[in-house]
């Protein structure tokens, strides 16, 4: 099985949305590169956090609100359906995605220690 790189889990506990996501992508003769994090999402992030002193649930909001249009409806639909086994409409799978492409940047972020994932305030 594919995994994402540099996911560690720690917020997004299942990758098979966004590897089914990628799937559709490239079924559909789509590049994933438009929807994968960037060295400009987290360098987004990073300055948001470090500037602006936010929570993780802000962050993850900032993301998620800024990935929502680099999804691509068509796909999102399908893995979301496949993956969750329930009919939503577009919009819905399109802020689904990008959440958790949101949790996948701030592991991402966390693993090149750019930013410090402290989790047991969540607990």
């Amino acid at each position: 099985m594919h995994s994402l790189f540099m996911a560690s889990g720690k917020l997004l506990k299942n990758q098979s949305l966004l590897l089914k996501y990628f799937e559709a992508l490239e079924k559909m003769g789509i590049d994933k590169s438009v929807s994968v994090p960037t060295s400009d999402d987290i360098s987004f992030l990073v300055k948001a956090i470090y500037e602006g002193k936010i929570s993780l649930l802000e962050a993850l909001s900032a993301l998620t609100r800024r990935f929502i249009p680099r999804v691509i409806g068509e796909a999102a639909k399908k893995a979301v359906e496949e993956v969750l086994g329930e009919e939503v409409d577009t919009i819905l799978a399109r802020e689904i995605i990008a959440k958790d492409l949101a949790a996948w940047t701030i592991e991402i972020a966390d693993r090149m220690h750019l930013i410090k994932l402290n989790l047991s305030i969540l607990k």
